[in-house]
């Protein structure tokens, strides 16, 4: 198949992928939308939204605005998901998908134990957010080098995590049905990245943030279906949360950065100088050569 026929039979499954990554991009600014309306908070005292639920639905907003961008201009440009035509935004792509994994998981702990006492909620959001923040980096790094392995092991073994203690435990509010939105959002979410993880190609993309749409969708309506229980419990749990969380999460990042750059940055290293076994062995094999070459002609 030449180059021209892959690129026309990719076009409609491109423009397919673009859609449902605009459709990503549109569901979070309408879900983050719903929350800033003044109805869904000004009987509260904090006058504001609770901030740990907006920055969920922002980051996928964000996170799905880059990739449809990308892809979009991929369209245009005759280059349909040729995604290495500019390295760096795939790399960019993967990094926000940790960080979307991180909020995700937070966004769950405040739906589960939004009722628990200060100094419990505080240790499980710091300790799942400094975590997060320390190997989103993993993901901007190669695929198959070991700091990529261990950020996706993180994100996937901390979403079945939190499925399994949803359904243990339950949601503080909403009840049944908010319990099952939140577990089914965290099953979509796992059936994707280990059946159909996105760098597997276009079908995996489209497959994968197919099941991501249908795992947002299902957030925010558990979400509205908890603050229809109790219309405050967002802004009162998240005013539990120490104000030092913002610079512990930048110190975990900067971290985490230096950490992954310089794991990858070693193991490039060796991989491209010869081991001291390859070097005797080309010391061996011209040593032979040159016996063999003074044999024949001493």
């Amino acid at each position: 198949m030449n180059t021209t026929t892959k690129t026309q039979n990719d076009m409609p499954m491109a423009i397919l992928s673009a859609v449902i990554m605009w459709a990503l991009v549109f569901l979070g600014l309408y879900s983050a939308n719903i929350l800033k309306k003044p109805e869904n908070y000004e009987m509260c005292d904090t006058g504001g939204p609770a901030a740990w639920a907006l920055y969920y639905f922002y980051f996928s907003a964000i996170g799905g605005g880059i990739g449809a961008v990308y892809e979009t201009y991929l369209i245009l440009i005759g280059k349909p998901y040729v995604e290495e035509t500019i390295p760096w935004v795939p790399k960019t792509r993967g990094y926000f998908a940790g960080c979307i994994f991180t909020v995700g998981t937070v966004f769950d702990c405040f739906m589960v134990f939004a009722t628990s006492e200060a100094d419990f909620l505080n240790r499980i959001v710091f300790g799942i957010s400094i975590i997060g923040a320390f190997m989103a980096p993993g993901m901007f790094m190669a695929p198959g080098t070991a700091t990529r392995k261990a950020a996706i092991f993180w994100n996937g073994g901390s979403t079945v995590l939190s499925m399994v203690i949803i359904l243990k435990t339950g949601t503080a509010f909403g009840g049944a049905k908010t319990t099952y939105y939140l577990a089914l959002n965290k099953a979509s979410s796992s059936i994707g990245a280990i059946l159909t993880p996105p760098e597997g190609g276009l079908q995996n993309n489209i497959q994968y943030h197919m099941l991501r749409l249908i795992a947002n969708f299902l957030v925010i309506q558990g979400y509205i279906n908890a603050t229809d229980e109790s219309s405050c419990f967002p802004q009162e749990a998240g005013a539990k949360i120490s104000d030092k969380l913002a610079p512990t999460l930048v110190a975990a990042a900067a971290a985490g950065w230096v950490t992954m750059l310089s794991v990858t940055s070693g193991s490039s290293s060796k991989a491209k100088s010869p081991s001291i076994d390859v070097l005797l062995g080309d010391v061996k094999r011209d040593y032979s050569t040159v016996k063999a070459s003074e044999a024949i002609n001493p």
